[in-house]
């Protein structure tokens, strides 16, 4: 094989790899590029940023007891002022994941806490039936294993759907895991790399024939 296809096929493989039955397990709050903002999560479309002042009475996160997950919200600061700014408001927590073998039902694990209460969390947009509406407090701890749900082909979407209904601070911790063949979907820099790499080819393939 050629110095340029040996190239070409490894910036692809770096780009697109997927393991074979591999469980997607995220957290909230992960933020490896320390911008402040979860690295997969977005908020009613725009960035979910993990949380940096709690209000009173928000338990102290990680606790893995609870979830692994951070809080995360419409803004870092969850106490005082700027955080009653929105209220009586529904936030969707929107989550995609890239499933790389056939469409097909599979199982779902989910922990998390939230405030207000968690109202829903979707697949694609079918109801998944989890919530904790019934909840004494908004931070009792919430479980949903064995959850199934259908998931497609290609591009999968998953929102936890958390109203406000009394204003104030509002956010989510949460981790979950699904079960079978897929990966994340592939941030934009990772097309970034992938165009620069075709970039550097045909110098490469220069360098190789001078040598």
């Amino acid at each position: 094989m050629s110095i340029r296809n040996k190239l070409l096929a490894a910036l692809v493989t770096g780009c697109f790899a997927t393991s074979a039955m591999a469980t997607v397990s995220y957290s909230t709050g992960i933020d490896a590029n320390h911008d402040g903002k979860d690295d997969q999560f977005t908020l009613n479309g725009a960035s979910a940023y993990l949380v940096t002042a709690t209000a009173a009475g928000w338990p102290v996160l990680p606790d893995s007891s609870i979830t692994t997950g951070k809080y995360i919200s419409w803004n870092p600061v969850q106490s005082g002022r700027s955080a009653s700014t929105l209220k009586d408001q529904v936030y969707k927590y929107t989550f995609q994941f890239n499933w790389s073998g056939a469409a097909l039902t599979t199982g779902m694990d989910f922990r998390w806490v939230s405030d207000d209460y968690l109202t829903d969390v979707t697949l694609n947009g079918v109801s998944l039936g989890i919530n904790n509406v019934g909840a004494s407090q908004v931070w009792k701890i919430s479980n949903a294993t064995s959850v199934t749900g259908n998931v497609a082909a290609g591009i999968n979407t998953l929102q936890f759907i958390v109203g406000n209904t009394g204003g104030g601070a509002t956010g989510l911790a949460a981790d979950f895991t699904i079960n079978g063949d897929a990966s994340f979907v592939p941030e934009p820099g990772s097309f970034a790399l992938f165009g620069l790499g075709l970039a550097l080819i045909p110098a490469l393939r220069k360098r190789s024939t001078r040598a």
